[in-house]
């Protein structure tokens, strides 16, 4: 009964070898096709315009804490 369990686990092996090369592939390949672009991934600019927050929101303290910030 182990004889037939052999070819089985050897496939299932070789199978998964299969897959991580190919994994490990595309990854090299995704990789050196991302690094010869010379440009900021998304093209992110720093102007943004956001809206207001509402009026509800709570809006963080200032001045000096009274527990030394020891929820942070």
């Amino acid at each position: 009964m182990t004889h037939a369990r052999f070819p089985q686990a050897l496939a299932a092996a070789v199978f998964v070898a299969a897959v991580a090369a190919a994994v490990i592939v595309l990854n090299v390949l995704l990789l050196g096709r991302a690094s010869s672009q010379n440009e900021p991934a998304g093209r992110l600019t720093p102007n943004v315009s956001l809206p207001q927050a509402p009026a509800w929101t709570v809006r963080p303290t200032t001045g000096e804490s009274e527990d030394g910030a020891a929820d942070d």
